[in-house]
């Protein structure tokens, strides 16, 4: 069975794994109810309405 010559270190295996792992920013839509910005897919943090329904009580 074939076997690496030599030790890949930590650091040169993290420099790898980093190149693909670069933060993006979230993706933002207008809230079809209050139409203020709030992340796709998710619940309304300003009104608590998603997909048109009440999920959440607003609070207050």
């Amino acid at each position: 069975m074939i076997e690496p010559k030599k030790k890949v270190s930590k650091a040169r295996r993290n420099k790898r794994h980093s190149a693909n792992s670069f933060a993006t920013a979230p993706t933002l839509v207008v809230c079809s109810h209050c139409h203020e910005m709030k992340e796709s897919h998710k619940v309304c943090s300003h009104c608590g309405y998603f997909n048109g329904k009440p999920v959440k009580a607003k609070s207050e």
